[in-house]
């Protein structure tokens, strides 16, 4: 029942069907959220009282299926509330699947059913400009570039018991990110060393058996019974402190310039994003780095209470449009004239010049935007308790009665310097570009500068999320079958066990 039914023609799998009620791996099917070239997202419980979402993909389909690589974004990303919760995921026979923490609408929705569903408020677009900005950098600060920022991708939460989340923005869907970041192949902490400190953690669960087992396990039992246990367990995993040789230094006290490095971007690449909101750097094929998301994002913010100059457009080509458009242009409003003071339209000629200015390594100025987002806010006279346009009248009361709560976590509300400093501005960047292309371009016109809208749109359908060891989050093959999550992990999950099925 759980591997579903499946359209054939002849002999070769076309389509996965799931009906209502049915149960996979231990998730019992209730509503069907969405469809799409990328699957089928349905609401899914396991105990008939919380609810999730749960995203499943054909393995037959081009390109094989993105949950994989979705997967293992998701285990790096740091356990945010601007990220929704990863429960499980794994494969089948034939699909893959990912449950998540359930979300509320996207952004796309929410402007739809507002009180005016064609522009949003200074007051309401300013601040969800500055939510989707932090969640943002969040996850360039894991190392990874999203190459898909658009409205679908952002969505409200859902409240609970214990926390308000309606009118907190969250950013998911990760089939598309790429890790900009790397650990350098030198370096004394390597992935085999955290695995190394990992087993330290876990020996007393182990089974002992032969005389070097039960040594271990003596030893064990005599520490146990010592009062400073836990402090000498902290000295073996963390090693001692003010040490003079600095090769000796743990993973924790090493900084991230000794650790890591740039991953070297490839001289050419496919059509990654979407095309309404994909950076000029998406269009000629360039990789993408994290001020490709930012461009993303200014196109994103812009369309909330203006068109964007190539929506309707299908002659021009549209990165012609782009490259022409700077972002002042694009966010004036010949309906509005007053809505940019001077000071703004300064800021958005700087943040233009910026994004046209850097390369793939470069550490582009969060702080830059988030001002000229405050700024609107600021002129718009509104605080974060003030609701948002596609709020009913009152709702922000309960935000208010429960703002001590809710102001420990929100951290976009008083960001300090948090978009004024990088994890990643030390590291060093190389001085030698990658080498020009000279890989023919895959399904691609040969006038890559002349291609159109519909080309792009056509292309992109037909391949898919198409991913390949180059294009994949960490430039490894990704194992199909997910592997079991750390204890600490497993902490923060509302299931016991959040592994997957190795059985079809």
């Amino acid at each position: 029942m759980s591997d579903s039914k499946e359209n054939v023609n002849d002999g070769k799998p076309t389509e996965l069907t799931f009906a209502i009620g049915e149960n996979i791996n231990g998730f019992k099917l209730v509503k069907k959220i969405d469809e799409g070239g990328f699957g089928q997202v349905f609401k899914v419980t396991n105990d008939d009282k919380t609810f999730y979402a749960m995203k499943l993909e054909s393995n037959f389909q081009e390109g094989g299926s993105a949950i994989k690589l979705e997967i293992n974004v998701l285990n790096q990303l740091p356990k945010d509330t601007v990220f929704p919760k990863f429960i499980c995921g794994g494969k089948k026979i034939r699909f893959h699947y990912l449950v998540l923490e359930l979300l509320g609408d996207n952004l796309k929705t929410l402007k739809a059913r507002s009180v005016n569903p064609e522009v949003w408020s200074d007051g309401t677009w300013s601040r969800i400009g500055i939510q989707c900005l932090y969640a943002m950098k969040k996850m360039h600060e894991a190392g990874f570039v999203h190459r898909d920022l658009k409205p679908n991708n952002f969505a409200i939460g859902l409240n609970t018991a214990n926390e308000i989340r309606s009118r907190r923005v969250l950013l998911f869907d990760f089939g598309l990110a790429r890790k900009f970041i790397q650990r350098k192949s030198g370096s004394a902490i390597s992935k085999r060393t955290e695995k190394q400190k990992f087993k330290l953690k876990t020996t007393q669960s182990r089974p002992t058996t032969g005389p070097s087992r039960q040594l271990k396990k003596k030893q064990t039992l005599s520490i146990s019974n010592m009062k400073f246990k836990q402090n000498i367990t902290h000295q073996v995993l963390t090693g001692p402190r003010g040490i003079p040789d600095v090769s000796q230094r743990t993973a924790e006290e090493r900084p991230d310039e000794e650790l890591f490095e740039f991953r070297k971007p490839r001289p050419h690449t496919d059509f990654r994003g979407t095309h309404q909101y994909a950076s000029p750097n998406a269009h000629l094929l360039k990789e993408l780095g994290r001020h490709d998301d930012i461009w993303s994002l200014m196109y994103m913010i812009a369309e909330f209470f203006v068109e964007l100059p190539w929506s309707n457009n299908e002659d021009i080509p549209v990165e012609d449009l782009k490259n022409q458009a700077s972002l002042l242009r694009i966010f004036s409003d010949e309906k509005n004239p007053g809505r940019l003071t001077s000071e703004m339209r300064r800021q958005l000629n700087e943040i233009d010049r910026m994004l046209k200015s850097l390369n793939y390594y470069e550490y582009p100025n969060y702080e830059l935007v988030y001002q000229f987002l405050k700024d609107s806010m600021i002129k718009s006279k509104v605080d974060w308790d003030t609701p948002f346009d596609w709020e009913l009248t009152g709702s922000s009361e309960k935000a208010r009665s429960n703002g001590n709560r809710q102001a420990k976590q929100d951290t976009w509300k008083n960001p300090k310097n948090f978009f004024k400093v990088s994890r990643w501005e030390k590291l060093p960047m190389p001085t030698i570009s990658p080498p020009a292309s000279t890989k023919v371009l895959h399904a691609l016109p040969n006038n890559v500068s002349r291609y159109k809208k519909a080309d792009f749109e056509k292309d992109f359908e037909k391949r898919g999320k198409q991913m390949s060891k180059e294009d994949s989050a960490d430039g490894e093959e990704v194992n199909p079958v997910v592997k079991a999550p750390t204890p600490a992990q497993k902490s923060l999950r509302n299931l016991p066990d959040a592994t997957e099925s190795k059985k079809g």
